[in-house]
């Protein structure tokens, strides 16, 4: 006896076909977001240092004249940096240990505060000294 032979070919996806589907793109979406978003926070935090070394050279540069900050901020805006303001606000403070110390301090309203390798604080700085705060996130 023989077989029916079908000339009919299947068009569509089963429901299981798609079911696995759809498991298989949850389970690389779970894993892969975290690390994206983590990836972004230190894609913005280089982009801080970047600033806070160019805030720096600022000062260094018109050092015969005094370190004059409003040169690099002025009513709390940044005028040299490329950071978004909503990430990081910038700060530069004289003291009797340093000449200036530029503090960067996250801004939890974008999530920055999250960033791995800063502390509970959520501020990095370096000083006059070259001395920065916390090393992890300047390495």
């Amino acid at each position: 006896m023989k077989c029916k032979v079908s000339n009919h070919f299947q068009l569509g996806l089963t429901l299981v076909e798609i079911l696995i589907t759809l498991i298989i793109l949850g389970v690389l979406s779970a894993v892969a977001y975290p690390t994206y978003t983590q990836q972004t926070r230190e894609a913005y935090r280089m982009i801080a240092l970047g600033d806070m070394l160019e805030m720096q050279l600022e000062l260094e540069r018109h050092y015969s004249a005094g370190y004059h900050f409003e040169r690099i901020l002025s009513g709390g805006q940044c005028l040299v940096c490329e950071s978004d303001s909503t990430r990081y606000k910038f700060t530069v403070a004289s003291s009797a240990a340093a000449a200036y110390t530029i503090t960067a301090i996250a801004q939890s309203s974008s999530n920055q505060t999250k960033d791995n390798c800063l502390d509970s604080d959520g501020k990095m700085s370096i000083n006059s000294k070259g001395e920065t705060t916390p090393n992890a996130c300047w390495k």
